[in-house]
């Protein structure tokens, strides 16, 4: 009995240390916090809002959200799907419901020493 006990512990633990952590993201965007956002930003992130697309530094691409966040106060966001690549590339699709609308929010992450980094962020008006 302790033998499967154990073993459903270490696949248990395996899954969970594999499963990426958006908690940080979460709160972020659920708040409309462009600095606590931009500790999960590349040095370099590729930024397109309505299709606007500019790849900027990290401190620009901060004060873009601040910017977005002024103009749309977030009243609830939500991640609907999450998934990573064969190549350990991880991304998720979520919904944000500001003052102004209801946008779709994708974020692209890669690995970056031992944490993934957002490297691509797309932010669209449904």
């Amino acid at each position: 009995m302790k033998r499967i006990a154990t073993l459903v512990s270490i696949i248990f633990l395996t899954f969970s240390l594999s499963a990426q952590d958006y908690t940080a993201i979460d709160n972020a965007f659920s708040e409309g916090n462009a600095s606590a956002l931009s500790k999960s930003f590349d040095s370099t992130i590729e930024v397109s809002i309505d299709g606007k697309s500019s790849s900027i530094g990290h401190s620009d691409a901060e004060n873009k959200m601040r910017s977005f966040f002024l103009d749309h106060e977030p009243r609830n966001f939500e991640i609907v799907h999450k998934g990573k690549s064969k190549s350990d590339a991880h991304y998720f699709i979520s919904q944000l419901v500001t003052s102004n609308g209801s946008y779709r929010i994708t974020a692209y992450l890669h690995k970056s020493i031992d944490e993934y980094l957002i490297q691509t962020l797309e932010i669209e008006k449904d």
